[in-house]
């Protein structure tokens, strides 16, 4: 069984918005395929530079904005749920190298026995590209030396867009096989790529965990019709903002002066 993820990623906005419905389609044909879509919106942010004075703290807001469909008494509404995250730095030293991207790779978790893992984009033009993938992945690297680690019968799918897109308005694609159809259970996360120092890893952004089991899953059910679903809020009730503030490891060496 081969699964797609489409999701579409026009620049010019600041952080990420994209709609909760997730759209699936299964084809008939044997084995099965699945199809899932998306739409993002996804613009560069970044900060990089070297500091320039002892005790400097580097900072990064990284937001991702959720658009849902609602009902309520008076009719059919929209929602717009807005999650920042504030990444800071302890104070760094002097001349200590950094680069911080809110664009990070795209962590998904997917079943173990997944093969053939393969991802591409396509431009708004028609031009397809391959992107950088790694799979299978059993663990990442986190902030303070600690690792975020796929759940029993899982792997994780490291898709990594940011190098190979200029702005523009795209959809990417996520191809992997199984051995036979079935339910299939995913877990997806948006990251930050974090260099500071000596030190190189992923900051989850949405959601900001460090445990895998704290990630919300989405089921895949096979059905001949095209279905979607909502993912679920990422605000509880019908709440509009929530923000959280993780601090950002680095491992950088303190130069010191030597007298003749």
């Amino acid at each position: 069984m081969a699964v797609l993820l489409f999701v579409s990623v026009p620049a010019g906005t600041a952080g990420c918005v994209f709609e909760s419905q997730i759209r699936i389609q299964f084809s008939p044909a044997s084995p099965a395929m699945i199809t899932q879509s998306s739409n993002l919106e996804q613009a560069p942010h970044r900060v990089g530079g070297v500091t320039t004075r002892d005790g400097q703290v580097v900072r990064i807001d990284c937001s991702i904005t959720i658009v849902y469909d609602v009902t309520e008494a008076t009719g059919s509404a929209v929602l717009a749920q807005l999650y920042r995250v504030h990444l800071r730095t302890r104070p760094l030293p002097r001349r200590t190298p950094y680069e911080f991207d809110c664009t990070g790779p795209l962590v998904m978790e997917i079943p173990v026995e997944a093969s053939g893992v393969q991802a591409s984009s396509t431009s708004a033009t028609g031009v397809q590209v391959s992107l950088p993938v790694q799979a299978p992945v059993i663990s990442v690297p986190t902030a303070f030396g600690r690792r975020l680690w796929a759940e029993p019968r899982m792997q994780f799918a490291v898709v990594d867009w940011a190098p190979a897109l200029s702005p523009g308005d795209y959809r990417i694609e996520l191809v992997f096989g199984l051995p036979e159809a079935r339910v299939v259970s995913e877990k997806a996360i948006y990251t930050a790529s974090v260099s500071c120092g000596r030190s190189r890893y992923l900051q989850p952004i949405l959601p900001p965990v460090s445990r895998m089991a704290r990630v919300p899953a989405f089921t895949i059910q096979p059905s001949p019709e095209a279905t979607s679903f909502s993912v679920p809020h990422i605000i509880g009730a019908n709440g509009t903002y929530s923000d959280a503030t993780r601090t950002l490891s680095c491992n950088a060496e303190r130069r010191t002066r030597t007298r003749a």
